[in-house]
């Protein structure tokens, strides 16, 4: 959520601002019979009971109570790397002919490089 700003910062946009006050207004004025009810979101928003922030010492510290996706779990190692192999291959390949370009163009401008 957001966009870098000057390198340390994030900025959000205006629909970031309104995502983030619309579903506090829901939190806030949801009810069991409402037609927009709150519903914790992972990696955006919770809401923790007082019991639940006793239970952590009081501390308001967000991740203690945010719900973060562990976006590695579903990464296959071999078929990453094989597929990283396969395009460092083609970079060096195409660096290699890169590289015989220039120098045959140095060569036929008569100052080859050996």
């Amino acid at each position: 959520m957001g966009e870098p700003f000057e390198k340390k910062y994030v900025q959000f946009s205006d629909a970031d601002v309104q995502k983030v006050t619309s579903t506090y207004h829901r939190w806030q004025t949801s009810t069991s019979h409402s037609k927009t009810q709150y519903e914790d979101v992972p990696e955006f928003c919770h809401s923790a009971s007082f019991d639940e922030i006793a239970k952590k010492d009081f501390l308001l510290v967000p991740s203690k109570y945010i719900e973060f996706v562990n976006r590695d779990e579903n990464i296959d190692f071999d078929e990453k790397m094989t597929t990283l192999k396969k395009e460092m291959a083609e970079l060096l390949q195409a660096e290699e002919e890169s590289k015989k370009d220039l120098l045959k163009e140095f060569k036929e401008f008569e100052y080859e490089i050996k």
